[in-house]
């Protein structure tokens, strides 16, 4: 799809569309569909990316004891919700509730933290309280305020700057309509998630495209002259994208995030194009993809460079009935990217 043929679909289409990110770092299809509560106590919290674990000792109807491997979220999601380690420590006795694995025995997927004080947690964007009223956390908790903001920021840096996502219910312009992977994908494509297991969280590997951008975390573009980088706090990877001297893609090697193109429309649009991509997956549920598959990223932001929406097509013949639609909105929330969030492989984990 050519760029001058995305922008002529644009206009044409004028249905507004919520976008929220649903993704987590790997594949949660190992977990049951089913709530399930378990009391213990806290043994061990590592406060750390790629996704924050607790650890907790429950004692079994027999009289044995399991330490649950919980999983929870990001530290950005997390954090940004307003939940903090200093709220958890060693020794606490919980009541926790979430999804319990499927295929492994002591592992458990993180939704809600019960204290002993009666506070109640939330860790998954989506999730509501179960045994309050209200909770802290989730995406419900977010204002549009920098969880870690930078002193003297660049008034006048347009797209080279830290893109912060926004609260939940923000309207975007008209445009594309947003639709779900799920929705389009074929038979061969879904049949991906049957056994899909993503071990980042054992061996600190980032996703490729389309996946490695575009999640509810900050990224920042850096201008480096004929080049232009995208720089995503979630797994602290850099895309590079060629301004100037574009090459025929089809000369250029495969990798996990492809060879991007990038070009002005006008002053406030970007577009990317990106081909040449032999990462595995669609997304971290395990949707495959071919090595046919192309990606225009649309970038847009407004003339006081407060926020950029942004439009992503994904295209595969052979693994999509038709395109994969995403749109988000990205504010300016003048944030810096914790640098200090660098993923842990769990060989190393302590």
């Amino acid at each position: 799809m050519t760029i001058k043929s995305i922008f002529s679909i644009v206009l044409l289409f004028t249905l507004q569309f919520l976008f929220s990110s649903a993704y987590a770092h790997h594949s949660t299809s190992h977990y049951s569909d089913q709530i399930s509560e378990i009391e213990g106590t806290l043994v061990e919290v590592r406060w750390r990316n790629p996704h924050v674990y607790f650890f907790l000792e429950a004692e079994n109807e027999d009289g044995s004891k399991t330490v649950w491997e919980l999983e929870a979220g990001t530290l950005y999601n997390i954090t940004r919700a307003g939940i903090t380690s200093d709220l958890f420590n060693v020794g606490d006795k919980v009541r926790v509730a979430g999804n319990k694995s499927q295929t492994y025995d002591d592992k458990f997927w993180l939704e809600n933290i019960l204290a002993t004080n009666g506070n109640e947690y939330i860790f998954v964007a989506r999730s509501a309280p179960r045994w309050n009223d209200t909770a802290l956390g989730g995406r419900s908790s977010w204002t549009n305020e920098a969880k870690t903001a930078e002193q003297n920021s660049a008034t006048d840096a347009g797209i080279f700057r830290v893109w912060s996502p926004t609260v939940r219910g923000t309207q975007l312009s008209d445009g594309l309509t947003a639709n779900r992977l799920s929705d389009v994908a074929t038979q061969e494509a879904m049949s991906g998630r049957s056994g899909w297991d993503y071990s980042f969280d054992r061996n600190c590997e980032a996703p490729g495209m389309p996946r490695a951008n575009h999640s509810a975390h900050p990224h920042q573009f850096i201008d480096k002259g004929d080049t232009m980088e995208i720089f995503s706090e979630e797994f602290h990877g850099t895309r590079v994208i060629h301004m100037v001297d574009h090459a025929d893609p089809e000369s250029q090697p495969y990798s996990a995030l492809g060879y991007s193109t990038g070009q002005w429309a006008d002053d406030n649009t970007l577009v990317i194009e990106t081909s040449r991509i032999n990462f595995p997956v669609m997304d971290l549920t395990g949707i495959k993809q071919s090595d046919q598959v192309s990606v225009v990223e649309t970038y847009v932001f407004n003339d006081d460079q407060s926020q950029v929406e942004f439009t992503v097509v994904v295209n595969d013949p052979i693994m999509l009935k038709e395109a994969h639609i995403k749109r988000g909105l990205w504010l300016d929330l003048n944030e810096v990217i914790d640098l200090d969030t660098v993923c842990i492989p769990e060989s190393e984990a302590v």
